[in-house]
C-alpha cells in the first residue's frame, strides 16, 4: 500500500467545487489505493481556506474524523527541523505547513506526496531527496 503526505491545495479542491482542480482531485482520491498523512498545520490552513462555507467546513471535519487521512503530531523535538527547512528554502519561502510536510517525511520515512505546489518540486531532505510528487500532471506553475 502507498503511503503520500497530502498537502493543502488538493484539499481545498476537493471540497470546494468552483476551485479549477476540483474534479482532478476528486477523481484522484476516489481512485487512490493509499493511505494520506497530513499535519496539524495542513488542516487549519484547509479549515482557513473553507471559512466561507461553514457546511463544507464541516464536511472536511468529518471527512478526518471518518479517517480519509490520518493527522500526524509533532513534538517539540522536530521543530529544529521545520526551523531547518523554513530557513534553508526561505528564499521561496517556505511556510510552516509545508515544513511540517518535509519534517514528516522525514520522521516517518513518507517518499510521496500529493499536492499542487510547484514548490515540492524543489525541496529536498536534509539527505537531499525529494519527495516523489503523484499527481505531477496537476501541478501548477
Amino acid at each position: 500500500m502507498i503511503k503520500a503526505i497530502i498537502d493543502t491545495g488538493p484539499i481545498v479542491a476537493f471540497f470546494d467545487e468552483s476551485d479549477n482542480y476540483s474534479l482532478e482531485c476528486r477523481t484522484f482520491l476516489k481512485n487512490f489505493k493509499g493511505k494520506l498523512f497530513t499535519s496539524l498545520a495542513v488542516v487549519t490552513e484547509v479549515s482557513y481556506l473553507l471559512s466561507d462555507n461553514e457546511r463544507i467546513q464541516r464536511a472536511f471535519i468529518e471527512w478526518i474524523y471518518n479517517n480519509a487521512i490520518s493527522i500526524l503530531n509533532l513534538d517539540n523535538e522536530q521543530f529544529s527541523s521545520i526551523l531547518f527547512f523554513m530557513d534553508k528554502y526561505s528564499d521561496r519561502p517556505m511556510d510552516f505547513a509545508d515544513a511540517s510536510l518535509m519534517t514528516f517525511a522525514e520522521v516517518y520515512e513518507i517518499q510521496n506526496i500529493f499536492t499542487l505546489d510547484s514548490d515540492f518540486r524543489f525541496y529536498k531532505s536534509r539527505k537531499g531527496k525529494s519527495l516523489k510528487i503523484i499527481n505531477e500532471s496537476m501541478i501548477k506553475d
